[in-house]
């Protein structure tokens, strides 16, 4: 590669913008032939910080903690990651080393950018707009019958938008962290 970034390089530089990232996306998960639908908002807060907020849940991952609110449930699960467990969203920051990176293909609507996760048999695409590496898409396929789709509706800056709080004092807390 030259001196011109490289069309995952936009990407990425696109996604860490100091002020961080706020999407609107759905998200369709299938797996065994089951289909799992959500819209939300997705912060993107830096590289080891974000937030998917939906109607029923809200997940944030900060540094590796995680927690699930459930909505519905009125519950609040606290948890950590595992070492070496990936995220749908370890694609978006570049952060996991099994992150093998093909060559982008430049397609009549953007840029595609294949991908394959070495340690996890799992392979997908980046779909990105040439010139500002935003993200229209991405696409995970992790085995034979199952499939991750985030479809980015809109994108901003995250200046003067915060992840609403939620009142927990009503919610069930379970603690899974050790």
């Amino acid at each position: 590669m030259g001196a011109q970034p490289g069309p995952y390089q936009q990407f990425l530089d696109y996604m860490n913008a100091k002020s961080g990232r706020i999407f609107e996306i759905e998200f369709y998960q299938e797996q065994f032939g089951k289909r799992f639908e959500s819209n939300g908002t997705f912060f993107y807060l830096g590289k080891k910080h974000y937030t998917f907020d939906a109607l029923d849940q809200r997940i944030t991952f900060n540094n590796g903690e995680i927690t699930t609110i459930n909505k519905v449930g009125k519950q609040v699960i606290y948890d950590q990651t595992i070492p070496g467990e990936i995220t749908i969203f370890d694609i978006l920051t570049g952060t996991n080393k099994s992150l093998q990176i093909g060559e982008p293909l430049l397609e009549k609507n953007g840029f595609r950018i294949p991908f394959t996760l070495l340690d996890w048999e799992m392979h997908g695409t980046i779909r990105t707009i040439p010139g500002s590496g935003k993200p229209k898409e991405i696409i995970l396929k992790t085995g034979d019958d199952s499939e991750i789709w985030i479809k980015i509706i809109s994108l901003d800056s995250i200046k003067g938008r915060d992840v609403a709080t939620i009142d927990l004092t009503e919610y069930e807390t379970i603690d899974l962290r050790e």
